[in-house]
């Protein structure tokens, strides 16, 4: 019995420990899984976070351009053993600006803030010696660019309306430098000088806008340590004597409205652009992609803090009871003061209108209003400034379509009529994309959104570059500027000069570029401040006659010519630059002496013959005077 007793609680006992040791373990197991959990939310909401900051930090890099991401990449990267450099034709687009349109406290955007530079420094000290006995040679006399201000202003307000910045400045003799560094051995650097002083002097045009003006001063002392005497391109094209063309006109409603209905067509985006447009805007919503764009690149290459919807504000006017009458009346607030502006530039500005606007149209009588409004002495406050400002942009597009002229929004891009997304570029821009906040509830613009309209508007480049209306207005608007970089071309060829030309112009300068040229990549076509496009000539070293074994007189098929865009060799991609006649050869990358990759020389021949031969054949026809007027007689753009 005893036995029995004491072989029991040993039962129970061990029992009792077996329930303890699984109680415990089952807890240890569930402790375990929570925190693993908790770990994994976290794991994954840091993922989130990280890819979202990531996927900014490369948008932000590939809009903006900073100036210490501007680096020399195969500019000049030949065998200089086998071919000489004969001279360079340079476009640029200008550097970082403030926005077109008038944003809600656009005025307080930090868009002043002067770079910390040496560069930057010693080039505002050039600028300053220069000027310090009066204007500075190369504004002081009568001409298009007379008195313009060679540095970006103090204005009355810190965001001026598309006008050039420190940073913009900055990455001007940046790309000046660059090409400095790339072409001053090889082309001897008095070749670099644009003062227009001597014969060796380079040629620099500019557009009639102090943000390429103010370009292609930074460029010119980055290349060459002084200003260039610039002459002035009449239109934004540089079209020079082929601007009026018809089909522009035609090719730009057909382009508008397959836009609108590309937007229509993905409803979310639409409502998006809705939702930040009335965030961003001052009087009005644009509901065009691109004008959006041009307004969050004011934030985000200036990194200011992105901003918020105001909340619907009480009467501009304070109500006050009058006792003895018991009836309401309303004290009106004064208005801001007037803000002192640099009345003398703006003054240049309208002289200009005045000389080239016919005050009969419409565009003149918008012009004559504002002048009749305003003498030279009375200050102007910010609203009048910036629409003189739009004033000098419609006059620009006035003269580029003479013969018909439509008011357009001051951004206005070259979209398709390609409707449908492929799924992967659609989840691109829709994955960080949540639902519009209802209309009574503030909304804050976010780098989701941000990601969202620029992954939407980078696939819209890609149906830009293969649209074939895109790429035959791209046609008839580069024409003049093809044709004068052949001339110049061929002045090199049998003139051996100039050496170095340079172009100060714009977005749409460079797009209509990349388009005649036949690059088909949209990344071409994404132009970002202080992009550039360099054609670089060369001429074969060895001239000796194959028979004769005697030194000869070089002949047009000794010349070569290549492209670069931003850095990159993109040579082998035009349109008439055959793999049969390129001349390929392994270079050393001038930065990385360890890096090797192909380069590439067309003959020139080559572009000779496409802007004398082939250039219309699009079109079927040999001149762009038919090319337009062919295009354009229809009532359906073909």
């Amino acid at each position: 019995m005893m036995k029995f007793s004491f072989q029991h609680r040993a039962f129970y006992c061990y029992l009792g420990m077996s329930i303890w040791i699984c109680f415990l373990i089952t807890v240890v197991y569930k402790y375990m899984s929570v925190v693993e959990d908790t770990v994994a939310l976290k794991v994954t909401h840091n993922q989130h976070v990280s890819k979202t900051d990531s996927k900014y930090r490369k948008l932000f890099m590939r809009a903006c351009n900073p100036p210490d991401s501007i680096v020399r990449g195969s500019e000049a990267a030949v065998d200089s053993d086998n071919w000489l450099l004969q001279g360079i034709l340079v476009m640029t687009r200008h550097g970082d600006r403030g926005p077109l349109t008038h944003l809600k406290g656009g005025d307080k955007l930090p868009c002043d803030v002067v770079p910390v530079s040496p560069l930057l420094k010693s080039y505002e000290e050039f600028v300053l010696n220069a000027s310090s006995s009066g204007r500075a040679w190369w504004v002081s006399n009568a001409g298009p660019f007379h008195n313009f201000p060679s540095l970006p202003r103090a204005a009355a307000t810190h965001c001026a309306l598309g006008q050039l910045t420190p940073t913009g400045l900055l990455q001007m003799i940046t790309v000046g430098n660059i090409i400095r560094e790339a072409y001053s051995e090889k082309l001897g650097p008095e070749y670099l000088d644009l003062t227009g002083k001597h014969e060796r002097s380079g040629i620099a045009y500019s557009t009639r806008y102090r943000r390429t003006f103010q370009s292609l001063q930074a460029a010119s002392w980055g290349a060459g340590r002084g200003a260039a005497a610039a002459r002035e391109a009449h239109s934004v094209s540089f079209c020079y004597r082929h601007c009026a063309c018809h089909a522009h006109h035609l090719l730009d409603k057909k382009i508008s409205t397959e836009a609108k209905k590309r937007l229509e067509s993905h409803p979310a985006i639409k409502e998006l652009i809705k939702k930040l447009s009335k965030v961003l805007f001052e009087s009005q919503e644009y509901i065009d992609a691109d004008v959006v764009r041009d307004a969050l690149l004011a934030y985000m290459c200036h990194e200011a803090p992105l901003p918020c919807s105001e909340r619907p504000k009480k009467n501009n006017r304070k109500l006050s009871l009058n006792k003895s009458k018991r009836k309401y009346r309303f004290e009106t607030i004064p208005q801001r003061n007037l803000l002192d502006v640099d009345i003398d530039t703006l003054n240049l500005e309208l002289d200009y209108i005045n000389n080239q606007l016919d005050f009969n149209n419409e565009i003149g009588r918008k012009a004559r209003d504002i002048i009749g409004k305003y003498d030279k002495k009375t200050p102007l406050d910010f609203d009048a400034q910036m629409e003189r400002e739009k004033l000098l942009y419609y006059q620009q597009r006035y003269l580029d379509n003479a013969e018909s002229y439509d008011d357009v929004v001051v951004v206005k891009k070259n979209l398709d009529a390609d409707f449908n997304f492929p799924n992967e570029v659609r989840d691109d821009f829709d994955e960080d994309y949540k639902e519009p906040t209802p209309e009574t509830e503030d909304f804050c613009i976010k780098k989701e959104h941000i990601i969202s309209v620029f992954a939407y508007l980078e696939w819209s480049y890609r149906q830009d570059v293969k649209n074939l209306h895109n790429r035959r207005r791209g046609l008839l608007i580069a024409y003049g500027l093809i044709h004068n970089v052949v001339q110049n071309m061929i002045r090199i060829i049998s003139e051996n000069k100039p050496k170095f030309v340079l172009y100060s112009g714009h977005d749409k300068t460079l797009q209509a570029l990349i388009l005649a040229l036949g690059l088909k990549s949209y990344q071409h076509y994404n132009i970002q401040y202080a992009s550039r496009i360099i054609f670089e000539v060369y001429r074969k070293k060895d001239l000796r006659d194959e028979f004769k074994f005697i030194k000869r007189k070089a002949v047009a098929q000794d010349f070569y010519f290549r492209v670069v865009y931003n850095g990159e060799d993109v040579t082998d991609k035009l349109s008439f630059c055959f793999d049969s006649q390129l001349v390929t050869m392994k270079v050393v990358d001038p930065i990385d002496d360890v890096k090797t990759y192909n380069t590439y020389l067309c003959p020139i021949e080559n572009i000779v013959r496409f802007i004398h031969d082939d250039y219309f054949s699009s079109f079927n026809v040999s001149n762009f005077k038919d090319a337009c007027a062919t295009y354009g007689s229809s009532k359906t753009v073909y």
